[in-house]
């Protein structure tokens, strides 16, 4: 894509939405009730390490979020997802704080293919896509820095945990025996939101969160875009989606529920060792025996534990950080 046609978005379109935004924002019940005029828009929700989460950039993700869930944009709705969105900006903070201290940066060019590709997805151009957030009050340079902060986590990720995570033969071996017991049984394709466990302490807040994003679901809500903006699992930024799954390859929690349900049915909170699973089974086929694939295998267990791995270091981060929330 020609830098050019990225030049509103990174330059631009933030004065052009502006305006709008706060419209937007002033005109509905939410942050009314804490922003009386239009100046409280840029006061601190949170503060990040000296970095600063304005109102506005609260009420901006709140909006996009919205939009992406495909939810009814209600005070109610709004209240409920509120605490969610801006845990999710903190961390982005964070995130983007580790990569500038890993001198990690995310060339413009690799944003603007992400957001092709998301507008691909919507079934429209780059510009259709980036005119409609306008139109529904959403500064575009609100999704491109959330686009940012996810190539700069994913690039923390391959630098500083992929190198260190090792799959035995052993560990190989012992999915392939268990595929290979079940061969004739069903495979799935199967859509994942991952809420993690912090610890012990915090099961509780997050078993509410789950709990919170799958009412919103039984609402109507789009399970990918939900996935897209809270699943903190590696297929966040594909819509949650796994793939298509056979029996008996992940974790015996997951296998139980996903047995349990057909095509098109959404399940959990499904507890596993590491957090809680919004699953929906998009669509099931018999498995004809196919050969077993150790390097899917290997690539799949890989794939698990580094995002145990990055939550923990994300955990890190959290625990050694500034926060003050404001709001």
């Amino acid at each position: 894509m020609p830098l050019t046609m990225m030049q509103r978005p990174f330059q631009v379109a933030r004065r052009g939405a502006l305006f709008a935004a706060c419209l937007l924002l002033l005109a509905t019940s939410w942050p009314v009730e804490r922003a009386h005029a239009q100046s409280d828009l840029f006061r601190p929700a949170a503060v990040v390490n000296d970095d600063i989460i304005s109102v506005l950039d609260l009420a901006m993700r709140l909006q996009l979020v919205i939009i992406a869930a495909g939810v009814e944009d209600t005070q109610e709705v709004r209240r409920r997802l509120t605490p969610q969105v801006l845990r999710g900006l903190i961390d982005e903070r964070l995130q983007m704080q580790e990569a500038k201290r890993l001198d990690i940066s995310v060339p413009d060019v690799q944003v603007a293919g992400a957001l092709e590709q998301i507008a691909q997805q919507n079934k429209m151009t780059e510009g259709q896509f980036l005119t409609m957030l306008r139109n529904r009050g959403v500064i575009p340079t609100t999704l491109i820095d959330q686009i940012r902060a996810q190539i700069a986590w994913r690039s923390v990720i391959l630098r500083r945990i992929r190198p260190n995570v090792v799959v035995s033969n052993e560990e190989i071996e012992e999915v392939a025996n268990r595929l290979a017991a079940r061969r004739g049984s069903i495979e799935r394709r199967v859509a994942e939101i991952f809420v993690p466990i912090e610890t012990a302490a915090k099961e509780a807040e997050a078993m509410n969160n789950a709990n919170r994003l799958l009412e919103e679901l039984r609402r109507g809500a789009n399970f990918a875009g939900l996935a897209r903006q809270f699943s903190q699992s590696g297929t966040a930024s594909l819509g949650g989606d796994l793939g298509w799954v056979r029996d008996g390859e992940l974790e015996e929690p997951l296998n139980t529920a996903l047995a349990r349900m057909g095509p098109g049915e959404i399940a959990g909170p499904v507890r596993t060792i590491s957090g809680f699973h919004i699953l929906l089974l998009r669509d099931m086929r018999k498995n004809e025996g196919q050969n077993i694939d150790r390097t899917r295998i290997e690539e799949n267990l890989a794939n698990q534990r580094t995002d145990q791995l990055a939550q923990r270091s994300l955990q890190e981060l959290r625990r050694l950080a500034n926060v003050d929330v404001r709001i």
